[in-house]
């Protein structure tokens, strides 16, 4: 019953348990940007002067999070966009706070009592108006910001990490078809597949009359029904999702299926059939409401390149030096567990499409490893007892920083796929 509810009402549950835990960790950085000036610079500071200013900075920041997406549910691998969100949510709520506190600070000087438009304006004035403004410091003020950000990262890294258990273990996922059984519906089906953290509970595939002459790229046992009985497979398999992967149809015929969806009052999404661009990168130009795609050429982004480079190779001999410090115990646990080499080496897909080795510590027993694309499960008995440590931890990722070193996979970007 209750894993019932907390599915039917999970993403309103999951934002504001996020909203409160935001706000608890933003008064968390207000009371150790405190108590750290106040020990470290051995400074009086009474408490009581700052307690409206941490409850501006709270508002302000949950404020900024929202304006910036924090609370708007995303799917992500990686989850790269939000820390980038909550990079911005600090910087534009320091900027906003300080043009507050200056106001506030200069407003009696700026416009005198006296003035008529004084008294209009005492109505937005005096709600805001923090006792003791004067007397604040902005060293201070500068570690509550740098704790803020600090601890609202580390605390959105811990529930992505707590989010993606709970969709491992079937809380929040979203029931999905894929309308189409092309070699592309076949391709996105194994890709969210592979990733069930992304809390994508799939069903199988609808097919679409405009295929029917096309060879099917899946199985008939993964076919749900026809499109033609869209209503009724819907409601048999409890689908809450609909992909539209449609290669083959006209745009008359898509926005049909689409008008048929929004009718049905099914959610959907629509795969772009220009997919090729999303294995790299590319801008996005409008054109009245009209989007443009086009490729990112390396040689167009020499300094991002550098730049990107530079951080790899800083934060890859770091690991290095990390993997020398661990490589030899992780070793020694996996030879006592299992026999076989330490290593283990799949080919993967690197920029413009070269292969290259990807190196890992070996999870599983010998007899087991292979290069076969099969989803993680927690009772997977292929991995061994050290191997689902390392798993758990992403210690068997460690020897990836020199493939990293390299050239040959980057610190941030998309899961190199398979050949």
């Amino acid at each position: 019953m209750l894993k019932k509810y907390i599915t039917k009402n999970f993403d309103v549950l999951y934002t504001v348990l996020q909203v409160w835990l935001d706000g608890f960790v933003v008064l968390l950085a207000c009371f150790s940007g405190f108590f750290c000036y106040s020990h470290l610079f051995d400074v009086p500071a009474q408490l009581g002067v700052y307690r409206q200013l941490f409850v501006v900075i709270t508002g302000i920041i949950l404020a900024c999070s929202w304006l910036m997406g924090l609370y708007h549910s995303k799917k992500s691998i990686l989850n790269v966009e939000e820390y980038r969100a909550i990079y911005k949510t600090i910087l534009i709520s320091f900027l906003l706070t300080s043009t507050c506190m200056y106001i506030l600070r200069s407003i009696d000087t700026m416009l005198p009592s006296s003035a008529p438009l004084f008294e209009y304006l005492q109505f937005l004035y005096k709600p805001f108006e923090i006792e003791g403004s004067s007397q604040f410091s902005r060293v201070m003020y500068m570690l509550i910001f740098a704790f803020a950000y600090l601890f609202l990262t580390i605390q959105r890294a811990i529930a992505f990490k707590f989010l993606n258990r709970l969709h491992a273990r079937g809380y929040g996922n979203v029931n999905v078809a894929i309308v189409g059984t092309s070699e592309t519906a076949a391709l996105l089906y194994r890709k969210m597949e592979i990733f069930p953290t992304l809390g994508y509970q799939l069903r199988g595939f609808i097919s679409h009359e405009s295929e029917i002459e096309s060879v099917a790229a899946v199985r008939e046992d993964q076919i749900l029904g026809s499109f033609e009985k869209l209503l009724t497979t819907t409601r048999a398999n409890n689908i809450q999702r609909l992909v539209v992967v449609c290669p083959l149809v006209s745009e008359d015929e898509l926005e049909q299926i689409c008008r048929v969806l929004e009718r049905y009052q099914i959610s959907y999404q629509v795969l772009p059939r220009l997919a090729h661009f999303l294995s790299q990168p590319f801008n996005v130009e409008s054109i009245d409401n009209m989007p443009l795609i086009s490729p990112v050429k390396a040689s167009s982004r020499p300094v991002y390149s550098f730049v990107k480079r530079s951080v790899d190779l800083t934060f890859a001999l770091l690991g290095v030096v990390a993997c020398i410090v661990l490589l030899p115990l992780i070793a020694l646990a996996i030879r006592i567990e299992s026999r076989g080499p330490i290593f283990f080496t799949q080919f993967r897909m690197g920029v413009r499409n070269s292969t290259f080795r990807m190196i890992k510590l070996r999870t599983m027993y010998v007899d087991k490893c292979g290069d076969e694309v099969t989803p993680q499960a927690d009772g997977d008995n292929r991995v061994t007892r050290v191997g689902k440590f390392l798993r758990k931890t992403s210690l068997d990722e460690l020897p990836q920083f020199i493939n990293v070193l390299r050239g040959e996979m980057a610190l941030v970007g998309p899961r190199p796929e398979m050949p």
